[in-house]
């Protein structure tokens, strides 16, 4: 998968990965990967300048989310308090009839960093969020070029714990400082409302699905047609 070996290689570049953590052609395989909408965003060659990806847990539990397994979750002072950040980030989208997803995996290139191009790709989640029906989406957020900063400018913010912001910690696998940030894709920041508006437009007329093997997000494909008024959008699968 071209997107895998992309984030390889940056992540390599940045040292927030090591060569034996990526597979022998240079991939950084994550397990939510298969189950994921992936953003690209391409260059005039199709090469790939940024990524991002959009994991919606059917069944959202604090185990069930990448930041149970951080090092915030394994600190005795701030597991409990972020069991129930979490916690309540599923109930608000439960109780709304939003979607519960996991944002992760962004990734620019070092020549579009500072392009609107490489915000593209978080936009665009913002508007599949919203064709879906809203999303409360959470991000393991690294501080490494901005990016915390930058996702927070869009709309995100430092995830919270009856009123307190959970603390950043240093993350020991990506060998960085990492933020909690909680999204809600029906309010982004102000000035991104247009640009989003536009993107889901451009989603709306132009859908396609592409898998690797098995479909297994299907409710989301069905949740999409019936927001675009298609009758089936097209899916391609490839091995």
């Amino acid at each position: 998968m071209e997107v895998q070996r992309f984030r390889g290689a940056h992540y390599l570049a940045d040292g927030a990965l090591q060569a034996c953590e990526l597979t022998s052609d240079g991939r950084h395989i994550q397990a939510v990967d298969p189950a994921s909408w992936h953003f690209l965003v391409l260059d005039e060659e199709e090469r790939i300048m940024s990524c991002a990806r959009y994991y919606e847990n059917p069944e959202p539990s604090f185990e069930g989310t990448a930041a149970a397994q951080s090092a915030l979750a394994r600190n005795p002072l701030w597991r409990a308090p972020l069991r129930s950040a979490i916690h309540s980030a599923i109930e608000s989208a439960r109780s709304r009839g939003m979607r519960f997803a996991e944002l992760g995996g962004w990734c620019v290139s070092s020549s579009c960093r500072n392009s609107t191009q490489a915000l593209r790709t978080v936009l665009s989640m913002y508007a599949l969020g919203e064709i879906l029906g809203g999303t409360v989406g959470l991000s393991t957020a690294t501080k490494r070029h901005s990016s915390s900063t930058i996702l927070q400018r869009l709309g995100g913010s430092v995830l919270e714990e009856s009123g307190r912001p959970l603390p950043s910690y240093i993350d020991p696998k990506y060998r960085c400082e990492m933020e909690l940030l909680q999204f809600d894709t029906s309010r982004p920041a102000t000035r991104y409302v247009d640009a989003i508006a536009s993107l889901g437009k451009e989603l709306r007329s132009r859908v396609e699905v592409i898998s690797a093997g098995e479909v297994s997000f299907t409710n989301s494909i069905l949740a999409l047609s019936t927001a675009i008024n298609a009758h089936e959008p097209k899916v391609a699968t490839v091995a």
